[in-house]
């Protein structure tokens, strides 16, 4: 009788702790439901915006083209994060939903010129700066933004596009190698383009994706791109 008071308790015991966390867990699978139908006709209204469809939108986000793809066909177990949405609504240009008051989340930061993408660029030596752009909220202190100038990164980077980079972050080109970067050469010059290790110690290569690449360039520092703004870009 004994060992039966205890089962008899016990199970007791967990119908009421399966009565305490059933309603609130139904209630959070409701809550998830009306969020990701929001997340959905956010999706399709980027989509309708930008004319591509869910895996080139997530590509063109920077986001893995599962997450919207999963999203969509009623797959996915939670809804898209914060810095995905960011993402999206900042290439798409459209409202952030989650935004207030209509505002969408970013921080201002300095552009300092331009950087060569098919025209040869010196940044002055002085890097006054011309202008601010809106950099997404999650950008690192320290994040700066260049106007592309040219069409040799075409598709990947328009003429007018504006890319984002820590500037604080110089790294070594052996570090950054088939990444895109913005480059500064000991020559001066500025460029954004992918890092290729030259024959020789010391260069590398510039390369392209819309023209010939640069050959035994000595790179001065590289900063690989975290970011591009496309709502200025000038249509080739």
């Amino acid at each position: 009788m004994h060992g039966q008071t205890i089962i008899a308790f016990t199970q007791t015991d967990q119908v009421r702790n399966r009565k305490r966390t059933y309603f609130p867990l139904r209630a959070k699978m409701q809550s998830m439901d009306d969020t990701q139908k929001k997340t959905v006709e956010f999706i399709k209204t980027a989509m309708e915006k930008t004319g591509l469809d869910a895996t080139n939108l997530a590509r063109q986000s920077k986001v893995a083209p599962s997450t919207l793809t999963r999203l969509l066909n009623g797959t996915a177990t939670t809804t898209l994060s914060a810095r995905t949405i960011l993402k999206i609504s900042d290439f798409a240009g459209i409202p952030n939903p989650l935004a207030e008051n209509g505002k969408i989340p970013s921080k201002f930061v300095p552009v300092f010129g331009y950087v060569g993408a098919g025209e040869r660029v010196i940044p002055p030596d002085d890097g006054c700066v011309i202008d601010s752009a809106d950099a997404p909220i999650w950008a690192e202190d320290g994040t700066t933004a260049l106007i592309v100038k040219g069409d040799s990164m075409f598709p990947a980077y328009w003429d007018g596009d504006i890319v984002f980079f820590d500037s604080e972050k110089r790294m070594r080109p052996e570090d950054c190698l088939f990444m895109e970067c913005v480059a500064y050469l000991r020559t001066g010059e500025a460029y954004v383009k992918q890092i290729q290790q030259g024959r020789n110690s010391g260069e590398f290569i510039l390369s392209s994706y819309n023209a010939a690449p640069i050959f035994s360039r000595e790179i001065e520092w590289v900063s690989p791109i975290t970011f591009v703004d496309r709502r200025n870009r000038k249509r080739i």
